[in-house]
């Protein structure tokens, strides 16, 4: 009933140009060895952990070179992240619950690293991330970038516990009259928290003096409002047929819906997670030998699934979901040719689907794998697939 291979086909042309896509340049810089500044154009791929090496264009130049933490001081994208190369502690304890070790004290092992900027002032809070490690670090002027103690660990009782070294390493060396010892205390060792921290102190030592929080700017969620149509198509096995006598039928029918969408923390807004509860109305005429049945029925689904991007401009991109849509809520009735009702239940399935959002405007064809259904007091055997295009309007982001 589906036409595979086109689908299958405009899939991959889709995916192929958005693979070509996300090998984006942005305008940036990097500081060699000899101190010099170099301008140039930065792959950025908005790094989860810290990176080791990246890869620019040089102005005019189309082509790519790689630099190396051995090669450069520092490196940034204009509109996104600054990294300054280190020579610093990195703690190596284990975060693992099953796996912490015994004692307070830090695992040191001396590394050279590029740190992320978070904020510049007064004190620069850094950071460093790999894998389960993520070390944060300042530095006062042209001073040694000192790491902020954070670790749990057992303790002699054979208890899980945590030591917040660096509350007294805030209180000790980043104190201000503006700033209270309770702030201190509810400061906690996460990015947010200590962001706020060091923005407060800043402001507090110098308050003509801006802060400048190196951070991309990226957004965290989208809502939207959803509308179109499903084509729904029914396959009947054994027992029923579609009007007419044939074992296949479909039906169009309209839907609506509303999606939340969760950008996760890292890679540029490439992933995301999505639900979209949405509204669907379907009537199907069945028969099977000796009587005729219509199942008519509306349902309540919740799609849920991740969200791949690429990204064509910064404001168009191309996505690909893979989704479950479970089935939260179901009004259905069965009209034999006596007027019995009969009961209807659908089941929840899997789904895939491909589409293209620019601006506030998004275009989504998706297809929904085979369901069964149900009725009751009749043996019906039939299942169903279902092909929907969406059309979305984005109400607002954060």
């Amino acid at each position: 009933m589906l036409p595979y291979k086109p689908i299958l086909f405009f899939f991959f042309i889709c995916l192929s140009i958005g693979v070509k896509a996300q090998i984006r340049f942005e305008k940036g810089y990097f500081v060699g060895n000899d101190k010099v500044k170099t301008v140039c154009s930065i792959r950025n791929v908005d790094w989860d952990n810290s990176p080791s090496s990246f890869r620019y264009q040089l102005p005019g130049s189309d082509e790519v070179l790689e630099a190396t933490l051995q090669d450069v001081s520092a490196f940034g994208i204009d509109a996104g992240n600054a990294y300054v190369r280190a020579f610093v502690k990195v703690d190596q304890s284990s975060t693992d619950v099953s796996r912490l070790s015994n004692g307070r004290n830090p695992e040191w092992k001396e590394e050279l690293v590029f740190l992320k900027v978070l904020v510049e002032g007064e004190a620069t809070l850094l950071q460093y991330k790999r894998d389960e490690i993520s070390q944060f670090y300042y530095q006062k002027a042209d001073s040694l970038f000192t790491p902020l103690i954070f670790k749990r660990y057992i303790d002699g009782n054979g208890q899980r516990a945590i030591s917040f070294g660096f509350r007294q390493q805030l209180l000790n060396d980043l104190s201000c009259e503006g700033l209270s010892r309770l702030e201190i205390e509810r400061t906690n060792y996460r990015e947010g928290d200590l962001v706020r921290f060091f923005e407060r102190y800043n402001t507090c030592r110098n308050p003509a003096a801006k802060n400048v929080v190196k951070q991309a700017k990226r957004n965290v969620f989208n809502v939207k409002i959803t509308a179109g149509a499903d084509l729904t198509m029914l396959s009947t096995r054994n027992f029923t047929f579609t009007n007419k006598g044939k074992r296949n039928g479909s039906e169009v029918s309209p839907r609506v819906g509303l999606e939340g969408e969760y950008f996760a923390p890292f890679h540029k807004n490439k992933w995301s997670v999505v639900a979209e509860p949405s509204f669907q109305y379907y009537k199907f005429p069945l028969a099977s030998p000796g009587y005729t049945l219509d199942a008519e029925f509306w349902t309540v689904e919740l799609p849920v699934g991740i969200r791949h991007h690429f990204y064509l401009t910064d404001q168009t991109k191309i996505f690909v979901n893979v989704l479950y849509a479970w089935t939260l809520k179901e009004q259905a009735t069965g009209k034999r040719d006596d007027n019995v009702n009969y009961g209807v239940i659908a089941g929840s399935n899997f789904a895939g689907g491909i589409g293209v959002a620019s601006g506030r405007f998004s275009l989504e064809a998706r297809y929904y794998f085979n369901r069964s259904l149900y009725l009751y007091r009749a043996r019906v055997d039939a299942g169903y697939n279902k092909a929907s295009l969406i059309l979305g309007y984005k109400l607002f982001s954060k």
